[in-house]
């Protein structure tokens, strides 16, 4: 199925009126800033607007609760940003800080000033707030800038007070300077007591790690400025893995955070007798023990109602194990607990272990709570990790963002790294038949292969299917792969049984394809439901690329069979090819048995520098020339009809 089928599939099972915000996680408390409030997604904006001028100053008292002023001065260059930039949507934690919007207005392009009218500031409840009020005291501060267009100064200030740390003596900056935007004037400055621990790690600024002491306070102060954002770029790892960027955390190492994590919610998962007595419940007549963790985490895929709220929204101590039974819904938190509960009923021990889901192999120099945004289950009797949240994995599975990323077991105090994103998990693949008959009508076949990250993503695409959209999205297949026909989809499995292995068959049939009355030449037509990777070199178009990007193992194999008429003859098939570079292998094997013709294109590609490294700029050009040989190996065709039938004077 190619990428726009699959994004017909979600846009069809979206819930109507979908915000597609809701899914975008809020911040962790020191998640990497990037002097913006634009959405994370437009970090690559470029030249659409640009930071006249950034403030943002950090008071940090004893406790390390601190004060946070910032103050924005942003040029709106195109229409583009002032659609982007038409409300300013500002997050916090109600339980843990105050949010004050200082002042906001507009400087118009002849130099008018326009204060922000009070009633055009006002506090909404998060997305997740709305789910689950009990869990979520995320809200948003939300600041509507009327009347702009391009050449307008949009300018606002904020002061955020954290009344109470995320965990004791815990304070952390994280602020990113995107080389993808302009900024002519930006400062950070940093103050705190002199007695309190403070690890400072910075890249591409002016000052200095060491701070100046006045009396009793120790003060840090950074400059950047950069005058022409860098050209969007194909592939980009995230922002602060090569961008401008200062850190600051009061927490020397990896440890000292995963204790005070621990500390919290070692005693949420406490064995309480409705914890114990569900646990015998679920679990009577199984004593292998294996399976006996696959029961109890099933009935907490299917059963607890995942709210996402996540690491950073509000408080991050979880509810307690029984609590979050009675309301059968929790965070990602609340998901550990109750899954720690109930494996510790049976005598299986677990920890929960905090993930940066989706944020690449790599972690900071220095402690920042903000590279975490997840929490998961780590077994180590069966060496196994487990995300409840995800309502589609299978014990054992994970999803992609899961996969391959550096971990903190909280329990143990120790950094790990779940299992590698590579082609025996993310691998996937088809095979697909054409059976045309002699009047150039096709009758056809696709049959998927996935493994275990394609089995999760299908599942939870077809959990929603029904009759009416099962239609839609039979259509559309059809429509996107270029036939003049129908298919229907034939479930193999049921996605919401995490027992069995789910799969679907697509068959279909199209009429007029070809006009076998003379000689042709026909490349591999599309395959109806097989998600080819026979279009890659579209996302190698620019020669260079100029940032460090995430390159992961992958394995993808895909095998034609063209079934031919026997009046036809068939008159040649393309070269084999067999390409080798430092990003992978790409190999296409074709073969004939009588009339029909098999093609085999298997690609593996490779993390370049291992599976706990970015791939690198001067890495970019061997992919390239890996998808230009895929690019070439589809282009080839299969030549047939009579030749006697051919003028052959010129």
């Amino acid at each position: 199925m190619t990428l726009k089928q699959w994004t017909m599939l979600a846009a069809l099972f979206l819930p109507v009126g979908a915000n597609a915000q809701e899914a975008v996680p809020a911040p962790s408390p020191d998640a990497p800033t990037q002097a913006s409030s634009a959405p994370a997604g437009d970090a690559q904006a470029s030249n659409n607007y640009s930071f006249v001028r950034y403030r943002a100053d950090y008071v940090v008292r004893p406790d390390a609760g601190n004060v946070q002023t910032e103050a924005y001065e942003i040029l709106l260059k195109t229409k583009a940003a002032v659609e982007q930039f038409s409300q300013v949507r500002l997050s916090y934690s109600e339980k843990m800080e105050t949010l004050e919007v200082l002042s906001a207005y507009t400087i118009t392009a002849d130099g008018q000033r326009r204060d922000v009218p009070a009633d055009r500031i006002y506090t909404q409840e998060s997305y997740s707030s709305a789910a689950a009020a009990m869990y979520a005291d995320r809200k948003v501060r939300v600041v509507v800038f009327p009347n702009l267009a391009p050449g307008t100064r949009l300018v606002y200030q904020t002061r955020r007070t954290q009344t109470q740390p995320y965990f004791p003596g815990y304070f952390g900056l994280w602020e990113t300077f995107s080389v993808f935007n302009q900024y002519d004037d930006a400062r950070v400055t940093l103050t705190a007591p002199a007695s309190l621990p403070m690890f400072v790690e910075q890249r591409g600024v002016q000052g200095s790690i060491r701070p100046k002491r006045r009396g009793d306070l120790a003060q840090w102060e950074w400059r950047y400025q950069r005058a022409t954002p860098m050209p969007v770029q194909n592939w980009t790892a995230a922002a602060w893995e090569f961008s401008p960027t200062i850190m600051a955390s009061t927490y020397g190492d990896w440890a000292q955070l995963a204790r005070a994590y621990q500390a919290k919610a070692g005693v949420a998962a406490q064995v309480t007798p409705g914890i114990q007595s569900l646990a015998d419940e679920i679990t009577r007549g199984i004593s292998d023990r294996r399976a006996q963790a696959d029961a109890l985490y099933r009935w907490v895929t299917q059963n607890i109602r995942y709210v996402a709220v996540y690491l950073g929204n509000g408080g991050l101590e979880p509810n307690p194990a029984q609590s979050i039974l009675d309301s059968h819904y929790g965070d990602c938190k609340d998901h550990v607990v109750i899954l720690e509960a109930l494996l510790a009923a049976r005598g299986i021990a677990s920890t929960p272990v905090l993930i940066g889901a989706g944020g690449g192999p790599t972690l900071p120099a220095i402690p920042m709570l903000g590279r975490f945004n997840h929490a998961i289950t780590y077994v180590p009797e069966f060496d196994l990790y487990l995300d409840s949240t995800s309502a589609y994995a299978r014990f054992g599975q994970l999803p992609e963002g899961d996969l391959g990323v550096p971990v903190l077991h909280t329990a143990t105090a120790t950094l790990a790294r779940t299992p590698a994103n590579d082609g025996t998990r993310n691998g996937s693949g088809f095979e697909v038949s054409f059976r045309f008959d002699a009047d150039g009508n096709l009758q056809g076949q696709t049959l998927q292969e996935p493994r275990e990250v394609n089995e999760i993503a299908m599942r939870a695409a077809f959990a929603r299917l029904n009759a009416q959209n099962r239609e839609r999205v039979e259509e559309s297949i059809m429509a996107s792969s270029g036939f003049d026909g129908s298919g229907a989809l034939t479930l193999l499995g049921d996605p919401q049984d995490l027992v069995r292995p789910f799969n679907y068959r697509y068959d279909f049939h199209a009429r007029d394809y070809v006009d076998f009355s003379v000689v042709g030449g026909m490349p591999l037509p599309d395959a109806p439901g097989g998600e080819s990777f026979r279009d890659l070199y579209g996302s190698t178009s620019a020669e260079r690329n100029a940032t460090p990007f995430y390159c992961n193992d992958n394995l993808r194999e895909e095998r034609y069979r063209l079934q031919f008429p026997a009046n036809v003859p068939i008159v040649a098939m393309p070269r084999d090819i067999d390409f080798r570079n430092a990003a992978g292998e790409y190999q296409l094997r074709w073969s004939r048995e009588g009339q029909d013709l098999v093609a085999e294109h298997r690609l593996h590609q490779r993390a370049v520098r291992g599976a706990q490294s970015l791939c690198q700029p001067e890495d970019y050009p061997a992919f390239r020339a890996l998808y230009q040989q895929v690019r070439r190996g589809f282009r080839g065709q299969v030549l047939y009809g009579d030749l006697r039938s051919v003028q052959a004077d010129l």
